[in-house]
């Protein structure tokens, strides 16, 4: 496949690329896991061996590498397209004022701002995806495609709720343009650093402005009310680096001072403690406190990674409502098949 071709070293995605030939189907993402069986299929799948293959080697990409704002000038075309497009996403948050309504969370007038994306989100990817003059043959259906995982990244507008699996299907969108050839290994940090740390940035402004719901939330025995994937990536970026941010310490105040604008893992424990002020950090949130206890960022990532794959990818009430479609093929279909 010319996919593999262009894809230029990211092993996950050349993998993904040669099991979906040119996935140029037609069928449109939709939901796939609905029983024990179905859970089966997806857990002993290839695909979701490529998502972690491929969270792996962003946190790789990523390890001792710093926040820096400039880097966006100096980033790709397609890069600084996807950051320009999250931010469109975010000025439009002050055109929907939340409501002043009885209940606290889940502001309706995030229905509003939802319904904006999902009128927008196809001609706001294909303007992404202009950037890349190798992508224009196949450009607006994958536009078309990916519409569907961008409308489904931030909540869930019948709900007003956030969650992990919400995360997984922006995830999904940085997975599908590796798997396309759209992004290249130079890339990988960039989409990290960037572009995730954008999307973040842009979630974090609809949770406080609309209040969402946490979708799902193992309340104080989970990880995070929202979040998984800046604690996977966090703890890679800080691999090695245990001098100048000890795990003990992530959420001592001089260390949140000094460095959650440049680690992804000491700015999620920022919002944490942001979130839950008022009571010490091993009582609000027991299970990043048990964490800091692990002696190294290698360790810890390693134990996220685990984490992540069991408790987000691998939880039927999250994982039920992620969508396979021409790119993310659906297992049961593709590894029957060669079966």
């Amino acid at each position: 496949s010319s996919c593999v071709y262009r894809l230029k070293g990211f092993r996950a995605m050349a993998e993904a690329a040669a099991d979906n030939g040119s996935a140029g189907s037609s069928d449109v993402p939709r939901k796939r896991i609905q029983s024990p069986q179905d859970m089966d299929i997806w857990m002993q799948s290839k695909l979701l061996q490529q998502l972690m293959s491929f969270a792996g080697e962003l946190s790789e990409a990523v390890k001792a590498k710093p926040i820096v704002p400039e880097s966006l000038e100096k980033a790709s075309p397609l890069v600084r397209g996807l950051v320009e497009m999250l931010d469109e996403l975010e000025r439009w948050i002050p055109d929907f004022p939340p409501l002043d309504q009885p209940m606290r969370f889940g502001n309706k007038s995030f229905c509003k701002w939802h319904a904006r994306l999902t009128e927008r989100a196809e001609g706001l990817l294909r303007q992404a995806l202009a950037q890349v003059p190798a992508a224009a043959a196949f450009a607006d259906s994958l536009a078309a495609e990916l519409a569907y995982y961008l409308q489904g990244s931030f909540g869930d507008e019948r709900r007003i709720d956030y969650g992990t699996g919400h995360e997984a299907a922006f995830f999904a969108i940085l997975f599908a343009l590796g798997a396309r050839g759209v992004v290249e290994k130079t890339d990988a940090a960039n989409l990290v650093l960037l572009v995730f740390a954008k999307y973040i940035r842009v979630m974090r402004c609809l949770q406080s402005v609309y209040f969402l719901e946490p979708a799902g939330s193992h309340g104080v025995w989970g990880l995070d009310d929202f979040h998984a994937l800046p604690f996977v990536f966090g703890a890679g970026q800080l691999t090695g680096l245990e001098d100048e941010v000890p795990t003990g310490e992530v959420y001592k105040d001089g260390i949140i001072r000094d460095y959650a604008d440049r680690y992804l893992y000491v700015d999620a424990i920022r919002q944490v403690l942001l979130a839950k002020k008022g009571a010490p950090f091993h009582e609000t949130s027991p299970m990043l406190y048990d964490i800091t206890a692990v002696p190294t960022w290698h360790k810890t990532h390693a134990g996220l990674v685990k984490m992540y794959k069991a408790e987000v990818l691998g939880k039927f009430p999250v994982i039920q409502h992620f969508l396979f479609g021409p790119t993310l093929r659906w297992p049961g279909d593709t590894d029957a098949a060669k079966g």
